[in-house]
């Protein structure tokens, strides 16, 4: 067998993806100032994406961020209940806030932030999905004109033939994770690797947090389902035109990735 020459995650594709649409993020909300000028030029921007497009690569230490420990804190909540254990992370404290003896939310502590969510959306959430198989791992390989690529990543939960990957947002609109990768990667890996004969669908279930401050301190949330259906052989066109794009920016970029496991197989990580 072959030694797969490059070894991807999809938040890698979601950020090269990012770097490939950088001229449409000059026209958000976000790059336009009060006089309705741009703060930064489709240039700006693009260069912008990339040097995050490298640092991932290149797994740079970062700061904790609120908004990601928050979309983690919740999901390990939901797996817990699903599972009904408690959590194994060492990084991830749990803990159960009563009001007259009774659970009304769940605290979780992590890298300094303290976020107490309302019991009642992570049970919603957890029976949402109840019977899944949590955070299953998934790899498989896929044939470039650049050699063989090895896809991986952890599935938040698997109900039979149905992928969910939840999603955590102060904001929310129809379609917001339509060019994320994730639906053709996880399905792809499952059928391809023969660990599951179909996927019917791939649904991005995603929470929209609201609360956590003085005046509501428990955060509450609202449930929406963004479902796409998949078919295999189109998404085996797809997935190699962008790892065929993506590999030719990694090549051009080689000098830049001091981190080489992008180039070396992911079996031991």
């Amino acid at each position: 067998m072959k030694q797969p020459k490059y070894c991807i995650y999809p938040s890698l594709l979601d950020k090269f993806q990012k770097y490939l649409d950088s001229e449409l993020e000059v026209e958000s909300f976000w790059n336009i100032n009060s006089e309705g000028d741009y703060k930064l030029s489709a240039d700006e921007i693009s260069d912008k994406n990339e040097r995050e497009l490298i640092d991932m690569i290149n797994r740079v230490p970062r700061e904790p961020i609120a908004a990601a420990d928050k979309g983690t804190a919740f999901n390990e909540i939901v797996d817990c209940l699903i599972e009904n254990r408690g959590s194994n992370r060492e990084d991830l404290k749990i803990e159960s806030i009563k009001g007259d003896n009774i659970p009304i939310g769940i605290r979780a502590q992590i890298h300094g932030f303290v976020f107490d969510f309302d019991i009642s959306i992570c049970k919603e959430v957890a029976t949402y999905c109840n019977g899944a198989i949590c955070q299953l791992f998934t790899s498989a390989e896929i044939e470039t004109s650049y050699g063989i690529v090895k896809l991986y990543g952890y599935i938040d939960e698997l109900i039979r033939n149905k992928v969910i990957d939840i999603k955590t947002t102060s904001y929310y609109e129809f379609g917001k994770f339509e060019s994320s990768w994730q639906k053709e990667i996880y399905p792809y890996c499952l059928i391809k690797s023969g660990e599951c004969t179909e996927v019917a669908e791939f649904e991005y279930t995603v929470i929209k947090l609201k609360g956590g401050t003085s005046m509501t301190p428990l955060i509450s949330g609202e449930m929406y389902k963004e479902p796409y259906t998949y078919n295999h052989e189109r998404t085996t066109i797809k997935l190699r035109q962008v790892l065929e794009l993506f590999i030719h920016w990694l090549e051009s970029n080689r000098n830049k990735i001091t981190d080489k496991k992008i180039f070396g197989d992911v079996s031991n990580q």
